[in-house]
Formats: C-alpha cells, structure tokens, sequence
C-alpha cells in the first residue's frame, strides 16, 4: 500500500501569506497529483508532477516534485479568500 503524509495537517492563513504544504510518500511513484476542495464541494484537480524536478504552476499555485527525497511541496504566493479550502495530494505508484 501507498503511504502518503501531508504537512501541515490544517492550517489557517490570512490573505497576502505565502503558503507551503509538503507531501511525502513511500513508494516509487508513477505520478503525483494535487488537488484543491472548497468546503461541501467535490475535490478540484489542480496539477500533476511525473518526473524528478518536475514544477507546475497555476494562477499563484505551484508545485514541484523532489524524487529523490519522496517529497511534493506545493506553494500559494500572496493567498487570497479564493484560495480557502482543502488541499492534498494523491500518488499513482509505479
């Protein structure tokens, strides 16, 4: 089975913060993925990292992935209201 761990668990940010939240996993991983859900709402996809140094970005949120440490860090430059919610991530293993 896929061990995943996010960090922080939850966190609350005022508007203007930067923001980072880390994702470890266990396994060799095929793909990890990002994802984004507003309070009562189904999860949003927000990216997908394959490779070793991989970095997206969408609209204030990147990510980038670090293989060889296991670790996915994503990043909210300057947050604001529309930002709240629930991120976490999912892995694909190999």
């Amino acid at each position: 089975s896929q061990e995943v761990e996010q960090s922080p668990q939850s966190l609350i940010i005022q508007e203007g913060e930067n923001v980072t939240i880390n994702c470890s996993f266990s396994k060799t991983l095929y793909a990890l993925h990002w994802y984004w859900q507003k309070h009562g709402e189904g999860p949003i996809f927000l990216m997908m990292l394959m490779k070793d140094g991989d970095e997206k970005s969408h609209d204030r949120i990147a990510a980038i992935l670090n293989e060889k440490n296991q670790q996915s860090s994503l990043f909210i430059t300057a947050s604001q209201c529309s930002h709240s919610g629930t991120y976490f991530c999912g892995v694909e293993a190999q």
